[in-house]
């Protein structure tokens, strides 16, 4: 073999190798480009996710501003103790009340919400174990989310607070000068006393456009 042969074999050869490396360099790149397309995919599956909790949870807050306010129209009277079903209100605490089912398949399932008006189905069955008891307001539209609400108020019964146990909070007293509002060991003072109403419990679940839930909690008092 003279000198020519050998350096074409060789030439040859490296051609070769060449192109073994082209084609792994090219795996490489559509592996990592496929990376890429997926952890994009992903990032955008989350801000799209996030962008519906928080749309959500907008919307359960206007929806508790409206049973705030359906709250307080009705202090005056006596019509918060005793239960009011067709708008979500329910004048006991109902301590075992389970808002967002997590207890369904378990060996304690607790007393769950009609969200949906169907008997509490789970995944369309009826289930004979759990309590549904308990119906929500009506729906309400907010800026393309449907927004239910419950409110109870924390009394052990359906009685007026001064005739039951409620939860409520500590009460303050003030002491009050008669001499001007100003206070001495020579004047005569009185002590004044706040009350507040119970507690009162608001729970909103919000289904938005794309199917997400969401649910909020609020407790107030007046």
């Amino acid at each position: 073999m003279n000198r020519t042969e050998t350096f074409n074999l060789v030439k040859g050869r490296q051609t070769g190798m060449a192109l073994i490396f082209a084609l792994l360099a090219l795996v490489a790149l559509t592996m990592g480009a496929v990376a890429l397309i997926r952890s994009v995919d992903s990032g955008v599956m989350a801000l799209g996710n996030l962008a519906f909790k928080q749309s959500g949870v907008t919307s359960g807050a206007k929806a508790t501003e409206q049973a705030i306010g359906w709250v307080r129209d009705r202090l005056a009277g006596n019509t918060l103790n005793t239960d009011s079903v067709a708008n979500g209100y329910y004048a006991t605490d109902i301590a075992t009340l389970d808002i967002t089912g997590r207890t369904v398949g378990t060996n304690n399932v607790l007393a769950m919400v009609d969200w949906n008006l169907d008997d509490c189905k789970v995944n369309g069955h009826a289930s004979g174990t759990i309590s549904c008891a308990t119906k929500p307001s009506a729906a309400v539209t907010i800026g393309g989310d449907q927004v239910q609400y419950v409110v109870t108020r924390l009394c052990r019964e359906q009685l007026p607070p001064s005739q039951t146990d409620c939860s409520t909070p500590v009460t303050q007293n003030s002491t009050q000068a008669l001499g001007r509002g100003s206070l001495d060991y020579g004047s005569p003072e009185q002590l004044g006393v706040s009350s507040y109403s119970p507690y009162y419990r608001i729970i909103t679940r919000t289904v938005g456009p794309k199917g997400t839930v969401s649910f909020t909690e609020t407790m107030i008092h007046f």
